[in-house]
């Protein structure tokens, strides 16, 4: 098993986070990692918005940000990589780069970690991010692929990976489109997945669990036995969320009690003679 960590590439890194709670000690996430351009979240009173991401243009390729963890588990190389051109094109959605993994014709599993995450107290947790698929699927049926690109979470400290949905993550826009065949050897057989032609990038939006304790986002692409294709790029991410607890409401003083009244005894009436 081939692993990198990513870690002297710190001088390249230019962006700035925008957030009111950069890091806010919810892990540890380089606070140079370039931000993608994106709304800060909308929060209650009382809740803290925090956002950051990496849209992977600080650095020159093939290098990435310190703290992302490339693996080849299986298969030849390359692993991902950064990358500002070939296919599947366009080779970034924000110029000039994007993360990048092929889809060769020989079995492999391929991974992309990003670990430290922390998110308890919060709502609306959301990670959002672009990518453009071209990985071999079936030409006849729409519903099935043969490589395919999965998201993964672990909320162990990164014991055992699951996948998104099964984690209690949701997609709200973009989710699989494919199920993965089962009789090609690939590593993520039967599974729902990526795969197929995206025509460019895509949109893809999950609500994540809610608690996540030092956790590792995974994007993880797995090939057959069969075919090749053009490989997976992934851009423009953006992870968020409103970090409380919300403020206690605020006391009502309580109301004076008023003074007793006194009322003036009468003058005593003079005794008759």
């Amino acid at each position: 098993m081939l692993a990198i960590v990513v870690t002297n590439v710190a001088a390249l890194a230019t962006g700035v986070i925008s957030s009111s709670r950069a890091n806010d000690g919810l892990g540890p996430f380089d606070i140079s990692a370039s931000v993608v351009a994106s709304s800060p979240p909308q929060c209650p009173p009382c809740w803290s918005p925090v956002e950051f991401g990496d849209n992977f243009d600080s650095v020159m390729p093939p290098m990435f940000l310190p703290g992302w963890v490339v693996t080849n588990v299986q298969g030849p190389p390359p692993m991902w990589v950064t990358s500002n051109s070939g296919v599947p094109s366009p080779p970034a959605d924000t110029l000039p780069n994007a993360a990048f993994i092929d889809d060769p014709g020989v079995i492999s599993d391929k991974l992309l970690d990003l670990p430290g995450l922390t998110v308890f107290e919060a709502i609306g947790q959301q990670l959002t991010f672009r990518h453009n698929f071209n990985l071999e699927a079936s030409a006849e049926d729409p519903n099935l692929g043969f490589d395919g690109g999965v998201l993964e979470i672990s909320v162990d400290q990164g014991q055992t990976f699951h996948d998104i949905l099964e984690a209690g993550g949701t997609f709200v826009t973009g989710g699989y489109n494919r199920t993965i065949s089962t009789d090609r050897g690939s590593p993520i057989a039967g599974r729902q997945a990526w795969s197929g032609n995206s025509d460019g990038f895509i949109t893809t939006t999950v609500s994540l669990p809610s608690i996540i304790i030092e956790g590792t986002l995974r994007w993880r692409m797995a090939s057959d036995n069969s075919g090749a294709g053009e490989g997976w790029r992934v851009d423009s991410i953006d992870i968020s969320w409103c970090q409380g607890p919300p403020c206690s409401p605020t006391p009502v003083p309580p109301r004076p009690t008023p003074s007793p009244r006194l009322r003036p005894s009468p003058a005593p009436r003079p005794t008759p003679p």
